[in-house]
């Protein structure tokens, strides 16, 4: 079968089994990899400033943009307001800090096109001068204080930028573009008033004259900008890199990235890690938004189009399935199945950016209700489960902005309805709609009692596991048991040692299983309230109903017995790529590290680590010429750093 995908196979299978000291390997983790993000708009979290909701003086002129009793509009938080006092008990900054976050995620703060009294851009998405912060969230004096504070509190910021268009001024006649009178140097900086320097073949579900409207379509109307030129992704690595420079942004999320020319990151972000560097950010992290639920196409902007990560849309949906008690746990394993597929060099799953609910399609209190099939009294303890599911399997969790003071939404739940205000608003809907935990705001604000709210309490409690105990935070992670309602986790740590278990149940009646560890040890409680007895490595847990189960071995993990057999490799018919992978027999914990290189040559490339069973990785067929000749090592450790290492010659015959 191998002949017919890489390679016709010589089976040359040689085990190498030595005792040696592990060697580091280089970790394919982002910066962010351990950090819990808090994703705000600062429009709507609190207004420090009134003297700029008028954005240059005007008043009853709706391009202002600022209209409070409506959603489509500006209402008036901004930089001073999200900033805050930096003291403690503030609800600024200093209250982000003390529910857990170490990161900060912004909308786009660029200055945007004018308002209508159809809406204005106070989502920061219709950018129009790229190099200034937009007047109605503050001025460069007020981001240098915002990022000041988050630096005293330990904070890292990341900021939403565009680079797949800007605000709406380019119009057609006749399918023909033209800049309209008068906006001829609307955009800043000037290469953005270049009309060469746009796509112009109409919108994006309908474009003319070429193929791909999805890359070169306007996107609802925006003007699509052509990406694969030279000036537009130059022009861009130098209009972001200022913002690193002048305000320390150690992360990037990138809106629309799928709809940017292949090669987009390819060029970019070299661009942008070396303008991180240049002022000593040396981990800095690019995350793209694409909006696909299926993880096979979210892995191809990973490994093909080389963007760092993406936000986890897969790990959206069936995470508050399973928590709805929609889907069950075999679900939730499957999709942790698939992470093997984003092992390479330099990536992996534990760096997805992982969410519950968006400003695009809703909060996660408004999607568990609109999922389940069965009653919808248990709503707070299904939220708090899918907060503890986000926060202890693999990947970066992020919260959106007034989840832990319970928002849900009105309506459809999605788009303008699910970006509330923090501080009173004048929406009605807002006034009336429910919570989750608490009552609805009415004409109060959102920071009353919330420190209290009892999502924010669980969200502290999870977050100060985290900051305790390493492995919680984004650890190495192993399914140990999928099974009905119930999902059980192990996570560790390479330099802790320590096995924890983790596990959820979302069904409405106590859960009772049995689960196999590396440990032979007691185990301890950190969080829920378990029934817990082991007999050797057997774990027998009694699991309360919706609940979340945190446990800690009393003992440190003792080296994994390896026995290694002949690597197979097969064809994965969905993916077109060549699963590489290494049957260990293996009674604990390992990891197992691919490398590969030609026949001939003595200079062995990395292709990835994986660190659960079963462990394997996945190559390109066109990442080698057809005819070649190359050898594949697995080298298997446990964490003593005993290994294995076995071998097998391929030729490449695509």
């Amino acid at each position: 079968m191998f002949k017919k995908i890489l390679a016709a196979l010589a089976v040359c299978a040689v085990l190498i089994p030595t005792s040696a000291t592990a060697q580091d390997v280089k970790s394919p983790k982002v910066g962010l990899s351990k950090d819990l993000i808090y994703f705000v708009f600062p429009d709507r979290y609190r207004n420090g400033d009134t003297s700029n909701d008028l954005a240059g003086g005007k008043t009853t002129d709706p391009t202002s943009g600022f209209d409070p009793t409506s959603t489509a509009h500006f209402h008036g938080g901004d930089l001073k307001g999200l900033t805050g006092t930096c003291l403690p008990g503030d609800d600024g900054l200093a209250r982000i800090k003390a529910l857990g976050f170490t990161a900060v995620w912004l909308t786009p703060l660029v200055t945007q096109t004018d308002g209508t009294s159809q809406g204005a851009g106070y989502h920061g998405y219709w950018g129009k001068d790229f190099l200034n912060v937009d007047p109605h969230l503050g001025t460069h004096e007020d981001l240098l204080s915002f990022s000041a504070c988050a630096k005293k509190l330990g904070l890292k910021l990341i900021l939403d930028v565009v680079t797949n268009h800007t605000g709406d001024v380019i119009q057609y006649a006749d399918r023909t573009a033209y800049i309209p009178q008068g906006q001829e140097s609307a955009k800043n900086p000037a290469w953005l008033n270049t009309l060469s320097n746009y796509h112009n073949v109409g919108s994006v579900d309908r474009c003319w004259g070429v193929g791909r409207c999805e890359q070169l379509g306007d996107f609802y109307s925006l003007d699509d900008l052509a990406t694969e030129k030279e000036e537009v992704y130059k022009g861009f690595i130098d209009v972001y890199g200022q913002w690193i420079k002048r305000y320390g942004f150690e992360g990037f999320r990138v809106d629309t990235a799928r709809h940017v020319d292949d090669n987009f990151f390819k060029n970019w972000t070299p661009g942008i890690n070396d303008a991180a560097r240049s002022v000593g950010i040396n981990d800095f992290t690019v995350y793209g938004e694409v909006w696909d639920i299926n993880p096979m196409n979210l892995v191809t902007y990973v490994r093909e189009k080389k963007i760092q990560t993406v936000l986890d849309f897969a790990f959206q949906r069936t995470a508050t399935q399973f928590a709805s008690g929609y889907s069950d746990a075999a679900v939730m394993a499957n999709l942790f199945d698939s992470d093997d597929q984003y092992t390479t060099a330099t990536s992996t799953a534990s760096n997805l950016v992982t969410f519950l609910g968006n400003h695009d399609m809703g909060r996660v209190g408004f999607i568990i209700p609109a999922t389940q099939i069965a009653a919808k009294n248990d709503l707070l303890a299904r939220t708090k489960l899918a907060h503890s599911l986000m926060y202890f399997s693999r990947g970066i969790p992020t919260v959106y902005y007034g989840d832990e003071v319970g928002m849900t939404g009105s309506g459809n739940g999605g788009d303008q309805r699910a970006r509330q205000s923090m501080f009173e608003t004048k929406i009605l809907a807002w006034k009336s709609e429910p919570r989750v935990g608490s009552n609805p705001v009415g004409d109060g604000n959102s920071f009353t009692g919330a420190a209290t709210h009892p999502i924010a309490l669980y969200l502290a409690e999870m977050a100060k596991l985290r900051a305790t105990y390493p492995a919680l935070a984004n650890g190495e992670m192993q399914v140990r048991l999928a099974k009905g309602s119930t999902l059980v986790l192990s996570k560790y740590d390479l330099n802790e040692k320590i096995e924890y278990l983790v596990a959820f149940n979302t069904g409405n009646k106590t859960s009772q299983v049995s689960v196999t560890s590396s440990s032979n040890a007691r185990w301890k409680t950190l969080l829920g309230s378990p029934t817990v007895t082991n007999k050797g490595s057997k774990v027998n847990l009694t699991i309360p109903a919706f609940e979340s189960v945190v446990l800690q071995s009393t003992s440190v993990m003792p080296p994994a017995k390896i026995v290694a057999s002949p690597l197979k490799i097969r064809k994965d018919f969905l993916t077109g790529m060549v699963e590489i992978s290494a049957p260990l027999k293996s009674s604990g914990l390992s990891r197992v590290e691919f490398s590969v290189k030609s026949v001939g040559s003595s200079q062995w490339k990395s292709v990835g680590t994986d660190f659960n069973s079963p462990y394997r990785i996945y190559l390109s067929p066109t990442d080698y010429p057809a005819g070649s000749k190359i050898e594949i090592k697995a080298t298997a450790l446990n964490i003593k750093g005993d290994r294995v290492a076995f071998k097998q010659i391929e030729t490449v015959n695509r």
